[in-house]
């Protein structure tokens, strides 16, 4: 099977299957089928697969909103949203399982499988929520944006000019996400299983933070004083711009992508700085001091502060990295190749766990069980 076959797109096969295809579609998909026998078998499971779930013979119980949300993201990449909106009318819950799950299915799996979830368990994803950690040890719950801002004025110690600058951390736990705006206008949104230091007030030639794990950086412009982002694996520093940084514990990278404007990036290990532009991203080897920029979708990597996980080629050891996060769960692998395998596709942040499971599944030769809050992954 050719490249070309394996990504075709899902979104005219069903238009042309529910004849609500444009000529020019219908056109296309008619030139693919014509190629040769491979892609024309490749069309036939298509339409064995979409007229099971038309049809109501599959039984899979699919989570209604986790199926719409699912629905409405294929539906906005499409950029037909008139087209859309007319088969939402017919199925959205019927083909939500057609745009996620042909990939693993069209590849010679004749029986779509599902995920085992045992005991009735059900996973909420996260919610806003941090603690601020003031230099002096006190602790204040966060529950919104709004609530730094409050718990920074409320506790802003007397004589603070005349004070050293105090660094106060903001810790995001596993389960959580919490998105802030420092003293210099810089909006932050911070992953979960994440901390965050900042000063109580920017001074002198720099505005400087330290991050470990992951955040969407919006950086206020400020010529005369760059802003400059400390991990364990080396500093980010820009003068204004929006950037993405992973950068957890225990992992061997350091990764930054840019969005808007310009920064260098210098590892612990690096003798210099290395500078990057729009649509770019730099990975930084803690182990081997090695760098790698590349251009990347950027889009892929910012997602997940717009509720979603845009996915392309990823080892499921990575994916599961970030739902045990998200989700605040323990991951087991009963099989150790479990990890290698890829998966391909966009899911929705904010849907139970038990959702995004039963999707992984369908598009890989895994299946999953619940345990406490424990997921146990198996080979099919």
């Amino acid at each position: 099977m050719t490249d070309d076959r394996r990504h075709i797109n899902w979104d005219m096969i069903v238009r042309h299957l529910m004849d609500v295809a444009t000529d020019e579609e219908r056109e296309e998909v008619e030139r693919w089928l014509a190629e040769d026998e491979g892609n024309r078998e490749y069309y036939r499971k298509a339409k064995r697969y979409f007229e099971t779930y038309y049809t109501g013979e599959e039984t899979r119980v699919v989570d209604s909103k986790g199926a719409w949300d699912e629905f409405v993201v294929y539906a906005d990449k499409s950029r037909k949203t008139h087209i859309w909106r007319m088969i939402v009318k017919y199925a959205a819950i019927l083909l939500f399982p057609l745009c996620v799950g042909l990939g693993y299915w069209f590849l010679g799996n004749d029986t779509p499988q599902t995920t085992f979830v045992s005991g009735g368990i059900s996973i909420e994803p996260g919610t806003t929520k941090a603690v601020l950690v003031f230099n002096s040890g006190q602790r204040v719950k966060l529950t919104d944006s709004i609530a730094f801002e409050q718990a920074i004025e409320k506790f802003k110690p007397n004589g603070q000019v005349d004070k050293a600058i105090e660094y106060n951390k903001i810790i995001v736990p596993r389960g959580g996400e919490y998105n802030l705006v420092l003293a210099d206008g810089t909006s932050v949104m911070i992953n979960s299983d994440s901390k965050l230091s900042v000063p109580d007030r920017f001074e002198g030639k720099e505005r400087r933070v330290r991050l470990e794990g992951e955040a969407l950086f919006h950086v206020a412009q400020d010529v005369e004083h760059p802003f400059i982002v400390e991990t364990d694996g080396g500093d980010v520093t820009v003068l204004g711009t929006v950037f993405n940084v992973n950068a957890y514990s225990g992992e061997d990278y350091v990764q930054t992508t840019l969005v808007e404007g310009r920064v260098a990036f210098q590892g612990k290990g690096m003798t210099e700085a290395r500078t990057i532009a729009p649509g770019e991203q730099i990975t930084y080897d803690v182990q081997t001091n090695s760098v790698n920029v590349e251009k990347v979708d950027t889009r892929i990597y910012t997602a997940w502060t717009e509720g979603k996980w845009i996915i392309e080629g990823e080892r499921l050891d990575e994916i599961m990295k970030q739902l045990a996060r998200w989700y605040d769960v323990t991951v087991f692998y009963q099989n150790a190749e479990a990890k290698d395998l890829v998966f391909t596709g966009d899911l929705e942040k904010y849907s139970n766990c038990n959702v995004i499971l039963d999707i992984i599944s369908m598009t890989t030769n895994v299946e999953f069980e619940l345990k406490d809050r424990v997921i146990i992954v198996k080979m099919k």
